[in-house]
């Protein structure tokens, strides 16, 4: 009973929901759409002419390819018949054209055919017949043995429709289907006869039959002829701009255009012969009977869905910006933070859904980032804690590389990866013992050799922690030198990018101005002077020591006055707590006391 009052109480699809938000005005400008445009299809689009007009295409086109089959089967009797022909193949074989001119000459001129040709197994022309045959044999035998049908007869051949081939080529009499047969003495391969007859002829046949132009084109979409007044050259928009493959492929293949000052629809389709596709057509019918009855039809619809769909569109965009812009503000940040940067912030505010989980997501990545870099923090200084006189060495190089990085400009993720890079850039000491890491005098060789493998095992340790490329490259890299004299990889200046160069700078300068055990720290215009001799002979990134010069000084007064930054001071030391570099210059030494006290 309860839960039936909640939900009597609960409006449904509050007005302060994201939801009701967005679909409602997409929904009653769909409904509105949907019902005006309905009546308007259904009043409007009466008839079906262009249904009509469509199926008309369509049988037009099966015409026309039922025309090229038929004449395929005509040529393909016609070659059965010359081929089976008494003493056919033994005139072949001895060449003896004057009965090849008693026996098929009789047959071409009774099947009315334009081209029959006997031809040897050179593939070359012995003897030709036909209506589109010149009386005078040519001084030179034609050779057909470039014909891809002839090829395959000649060789024997076959396949799963026989030993006979078809194709379209080209003949002194235009563009021609050939049918090819092979004609056999006894068991022994002869010759050939090869059938043909003008694609212009049977497309002028088809047209009386279709009632519509026809057009032939090759694989490439270019018209080789057509039953277009004037042919291919006088309609030269045929196939211009159609890409007629696609158009067949694409399972609607009509396309519409102007041939001869008219308005035509042309229907594609793939010319096979023999079963084999050997390029394209087209039928096409005009227009024009359609075109006045559609115009009004298309011009209102026309009108009217544009109208609508822009209303829609403006409308559905300027809705769709309130809210994915916060959306698409959150997904930015979020994805940032997944990558490493916890600093990203949405900086949305809201009562709605967005601004509050905005708001928590902002909160969350802060606490994050608060916990991630206090670890991270503690974790460095418990390495150095190892050491007394380093304490909070690591601490103050991850600071001083992003005091560097900001001097430099560097992107605000690099910034990020500089200060975990400074925490976590001696983590490989770990694995260095005592008796080496907190030596009071010169190490040895061995020793040295030692040391310098703690960014090796930095990277070892760290191998498995998801941490960025930037991070783990301060570790491994922090004591590169571009002149290729540092360690541990003897990386020079080809193979270093920003990230160790600002590192080298950071540690090697607060490695000076640090007492240790052996030496007293240096002072700040010791280590500067240093530093810019290391870079005057290439072994540090002469801008960045640039930068460090302009920070110097008020690197050196946060020191005085972050007291998480101060260096551990060994017992035995005065109990005030000041960095060891300030004692080497005691003109300032009282005013550094001052500002820590």
């Amino acid at each position: 009973m309860h839960a039936l009052r909640a939900a009597v109480a609960r409006p449904f699809l509050p007005l302060n929901r994201v939801g009701w938000k967005l679909m409602a005005p997409f929904v009653v400008l769909t409904l509105l759409i949907g019902v005006v445009g309905s009546w308007l299809a259904t009043r409007h689009v009466t008839g079906s002419l262009e249904e009509r007009f469509e199926n008309h295409l369509l049988e037009s086109a099966r015409v026309a390819s039922d025309a090229i089959v038929r004449q395929e089967d005509e040529q393909l009797a016609l070659s059965r018949t010359v081929a089976f022909t008494k003493d056919t193949g033994r005139a072949i074989r001895t060449a003896d054209t004057a009965y090849l001119a008693v026996v098929v000459a009789p047959i071409a001129a009774n099947a009315e055919s334009e081209r029959v040709e006997i031809l040897g197994l050179d593939g070359k022309v012995l003897f030709a017949a036909g209506s589109s045959v010149a009386a005078a044999p040519a001084a030179e035998p034609v050779d057909r043995s470039g014909w891809f049908a002839v090829q395959r007869v000649l060789a024997g051949t076959s396949d799963g429709l026989g030993d006979k081939f078809a194709q379209i080529g080209e003949t002194d009499s235009g563009l021609t289907l050939l049918t090819v047969a092979p004609i056999y003495d006894g068991d022994e391969l002869v010759g050939a006869v090869a059938v043909g007859t003008s694609v212009q002829t049977i497309l002028a046949a088809a047209q009386l039959e279709a009632l519509a132009d026809i057009t032939v084109y090759d694989f490439a979409g270019t018209a080789l002829t057509t039953t277009f007044a004037g042919g291919v050259e006088a309609n030269p928009a045929l196939g211009a701009s159609l890409d007629t493959a696609s158009l067949v492929e694409s399972g609607s293949p009509v396309a519409r255009g102007q041939i001869a000052g008219r308005d035509y629809a042309l229907m594609y389709g793939q010319l096979e012969v023999r079963g084999a596709v050997v390029g394209l057509f087209s039928v096409g019918l005009a227009e024009d009977f359609i075109v006045s009855a559609g115009a009004v039809t298309r011009l209102q619809m026309g009108l009217l869905f544009g109208a609508a769909t822009a209303i829609v569109l403006v409308t559905g965009w300027l809705i769709a910006r309130r809210f994915t812009q916060p959306i698409e503000r959150l997904s930015t940040t979020a994805r940032a933070v997944s990558a490493g940067d916890l600093s990203a912030r949405t900086g949305l505010r809201g009562a709605d859904e967005i601004g509050q989980f905005a708001t928590t997501f902002d909160a969350m990545t802060e606490r994050v980032e608060r916990q991630h870099l206090g670890t991270i923090r503690a974790l460095a200084s418990a390495i150095d804690a190892r050491d007394p006189y380093t304490l909070g060495h690591s601490i103050r190089v991850g600071q001083l590389a992003v005091a560097l990085g900001r001097e430099l400009r560097v992107p605000d993720a690099v910034i990020r990866h500089l200060e975990v890079g400074g925490y976590l850039h001696d983590i490989g000491k770990i694995g260095i013992r005592d008796a080496v890491l907190l030596k009071p005098g010169a190490l040895t060789p061995e020793e040295r050799a030692l040391i310098e493998e703690h960014p090796v095992v930095g990277l070892q340790i760290l191998e498995h922690v998801d941490l960025p490329g930037g991070v783990l490259e301060f570790v491994g890299r922090h004591h590169e030198k571009l002149d290729g004299t540092g360690y541990p990889a003897r990386l020079d200046a080809d193979e270093l990018g920003a990230i160790p160069r600002i590192a080298a700078i950071a540690d090697i300068y607060d490695a000076l101005t640090t007492d240790r055990p052996y030496r007293a720290g240096m002072s700040v215009e010791e280590a500067a002077q240093l530093l810019k001799r290391e870079a005057l002979s290439g072994k540090l990134d002469w801008t960045v020591v640039r930068a460090f010069e302009r920070i110097v000084d008020d690197w050196e007064a946060r020191l005085v006055a972050d007291p998480s930054l101060v260096p551990f001071t060994p017992i035995g030391e005065p109990s005030l707590v000041v960095p060891p570099r300030a004692r080497l210059r005691p003109n300032r030494e009282a005013q550094l006391r001052e500002r820590v006290a």
